[in-house]
């Protein structure tokens, strides 16, 4: 099967968070993956982690591996996907976690746009 759409995981354990950016992703022309949880990963990329080109993490995913971690473990199939992580914290140490692992950054909420704007210079 030939896939022509970007395909994009969201680590986002809010549900009303995870349906919004699924939505501004789903507009933009990507296939979405939603995992609130490192548990829920596999099932949700179904095999398919090799060919993820974006990841978007929530960082504070509640109990469990914050969203730098479960990223990063990514990358070792996803080798090619970008990684954009939110924060809802004003904390620096979602941060530096962040930019210490080379992935963009974004406090919540973020704008559409500026989604939007950090997937197209990624491609």
């Amino acid at each position: 099967m030939v896939r022509n759409k970007p395909f994009v995981l969201v680590l986002e354990d809010d549900p009303v968070s995870a349906e919004a950016l699924t939505l501004v992703l789903q507009d933009w022309g990507a296939e979405v993956a939603l995992a609130a949880h490192a548990t829920l990963v596999d099932a949700a990329v179904a095999g398919r982690a090799g060919e993820l080109h974006f990841i978007i993490a929530d960082y504070d995913l509640g109990d469990g591996p914050n969203g730098v971690s479960i990223a990063a473990d990514l990358l070792s199939t996803a080798q090619q996907a970008r990684v954009l992580v939110l924060s809802g914290t004003l904390r620096a140490r979602s941060d530096i976690a962040a930019r210490n692992a080379g992935f963009a950054m974004m406090q919540k909420p973020a704008r559409a746009d500026a989604i939007v704007a950090w997937l197209e210079s990624a491609t």
